[in-house]
């Protein structure tokens, strides 16, 4: 099945807002043993958690799902059980959830003029009547609100620009290596240039910032934008990977357990009892078969010419 640009698809825009109203909703989606939390505040406080399980737990750069090797397959992971979530939602096992592609956006002489701001697409999220936030950080971890309050965006306001085509093509074609040593936010490699910490492009971080408001939390999910965002980030990831097709996921399982949920046969960190314990070896391909992929959830993107040459 096919993750489709959102703005190229109209029918797949209204089902992921449908979707994602559904699974908003305490009523229909409930969190269960959290009164008046639903499946979608339960995916954000996941995200959240992942950010503060640091490893090893003696710094504060590399955690779980961020600034380190699993941060492309785990949130492969995430993107995979949100859309599972959304199938239930919609009932229909052919969707997938679509992609923004930001690039397209960063050649208007202001994106913030892009369609993908309009009421008819995400901008309606900011409307207090149609979507509150429940959850966000705290010192001393989430804290729900007692009063749920409007999705906060600040579109750019702060940070640079979005990242222009260009500079997605360079680090497609420049990092061959898929990561390296300190496997941290200091590391070259593809992985950490797509991630942001590294290259003038700021990839993926400087897009949580040019949204700004929620997007720039580690409650980030709380903005529906978040998932639209990370999926443009697997495509390109993806195209990585079929431009070089031996590059090996990196380290290996034999590195040190200061690595753990980063090597290559280690167990994602996740809220969920898998059956099957999901590693970044077993998201390495979207169309393979083998846990968490099955012929009912496999999928590829509708294109990447664009991010070639």
């Amino acid at each position: 099945m096919i993750r489709r640009n959102i703005l190229s698809d109209e029918g797949v825009r209204q089902q992921f807002i449908n979707g994602v109203l559904a699974l908003k909703d305490p009523a229909r989606f409930p969190w269960p043993g959290q009164q008046g939390l639903s499946i979608y505040d339960f995916f954000v406080a996941w995200h959240h958690q992942s950010m503060m399980l640091f490893t090893p737990p003696t710094q504060r750069d590399r955690n779980s799902a961020h600034s380190g090797p699993a941060f492309l397959p785990w949130h492969r992971y995430f993107l995979l059980r949100f859309e599972g979530y959304m199938i239930s939602a919609l009932g229909a096992p052919d969707f997938r959830l679509p992609y923004w592609d930001w690039s397209a956006d960063a050649a208007l002489s202001d994106p913030r003029q892009s369609p993908i701001w309009s009421q008819d697409a995400m901008g309606r999220f900011t409307n207090p009547s149609v979507w509150q936030v429940r959850i966000v950080p705290s010192e001393r971890g989430l804290t729900r609100l007692a009063q749920p309050r409007p999705l906060e965006r600040s579109l750019g306001i702060l940070g640079g620009p979005l990242p222009a085509r260009d500079a997605v093509r360079t680090v497609l074609r420049d990092q061959p290596l898929y990561d390296a040593p300190p496997y941290n936010s200091f590391s070259s490699g593809f992985r950490n240039f797509l991630e942001g910490w590294e290259g003038p492009a700021r990839i993926h971080n400087v897009v949580h910032v040019w949204i700004g408001g929620d997007m720039a939390d580690s409650t980030s999910p709380n903005d529906p934008m978040f998932y639209l965002h990370h999926c443009n980030v697997d495509r390109i990831w993806r195209a990585w990977q079929l431009r070089y097709p031996n590059a090996p996921y990196v380290p290996a399982q034999s590195a040190s357990n200061n690595l753990a949920f980063h090597r290559i046969d280690d167990t994602l960190y996740s809220v969920f009892r898998e059956t099957t314990p999901v590693t970044p070896r077993r998201v390495l391909d979207p169309l393979s078969l083998g846990a968490p992929f099955s012929a009912a959830n496999h999928y590829d993107y509708d294109s990447m010419a664009d991010l070639q040459g």
